[in-house]
């Protein structure tokens, strides 16, 4: 009868130095491996802002068909994304301009039925609800059109959920409130309207900022000051300029 006897002194493992060569190339690998994905990640957040961006240039025209002129007036001109806020990195609209239109001009946007009360000329800065448009008891009339929406989704702790990150991300580059064709289509303005005048002053520059990657805290300026938020801006043109990269 035929035994069989288990020799294990055949069977051999990796050595300890094998296991330490392999953890070595992995760390390395995820080393290189996870900031890359990170920037793709934050790269990827990106075409919420053209996508933004071209809704509220598509208003835009549209509203400039109707009345000949550009607004401030994103609301009232159809473009409304509030309730999508919380699904949004990305602040849009003008958060510091002010509506100053050629008179000839607003008095023939009135004419062709232009409401005053929903789009005012010398339109102050209004935007959901924080607007100098409040009635005596310090409530918001909703008077006047919202002309900037901000974002509800955050990177960390971070958002452009308050005016004054969106207006200093903004100011990270400039901007002019009396645009004409030529500084509208200079990269460094980053919003504004033109008055509406002539061909010329039938500009604007709608920008759209948000929090996309939290490792520029590390880096850049105040965490959440908003000089650290990617910037993009589109104008009359269709002319989209990414003016900080935000990652």
């Amino acid at each position: 009868m035929k035994t069989f006897k288990n020799n294990m002194t055949g069977e051999s493992g990796f050595t300890l130095v094998e296991l330490m060569i392999v953890v070595a190339i992995i760390g390395v690998l995820s080393a290189v491996a996870v900031p890359n994905f990170k920037k793709y990640q934050a790269k990827a957040k990106t075409s919420e802002a053209k996508v933004q961006l071209a809704a509220a240039y598509t208003a835009e025209q549209a509203f400039y068909g109707d009345f000949g002129i550009y607004s401030v007036c994103l609301e009232y001109m159809g473009y409304d994304p509030k309730r999508e806020s919380q699904a949004r990195y990305f602040a849009v609209g003008f958060p510091t301009t002010t509506q100053n239109i050629q008179d000839d001009a607003y008095l023939a946007a009135r004419q062709n039925g232009l409401s005053a009360a929903q789009c005012p000329d010398a339109t102050p800065v209004n935007g959901e609800g924080i607007a100098a448009d409040r009635t005596s008891d310090g409530t918001d009339s909703d008077a006047a059109s919202d002309t900037y929406f901000l974002a509800g989704k955050t990177v960390g702790q971070h958002g452009v959920d308050v005016l004054a990150v969106f207006t200093t991300s903004v100011a990270v580059i400039g901007n002019d409130d009396a645009l004409t064709l030529a500084t509208s289509n200079d990269d460094s303005a980053a919003e504004g309207l033109g008055i509406q005048a002539d061909n010329d002053t039938m500009a604007f520059i709608i920008p759209a900022s948000g929090y996309i990657d939290s490792s520029v805290f590390d880096t850049e300026g105040t965490p959440g000051d908003g000089t650290q938020a990617s910037l993009w801006t589109i104008n009359q043109d269709k002319k989209i300029v990414n003016h900080v990269t935000g990652y």
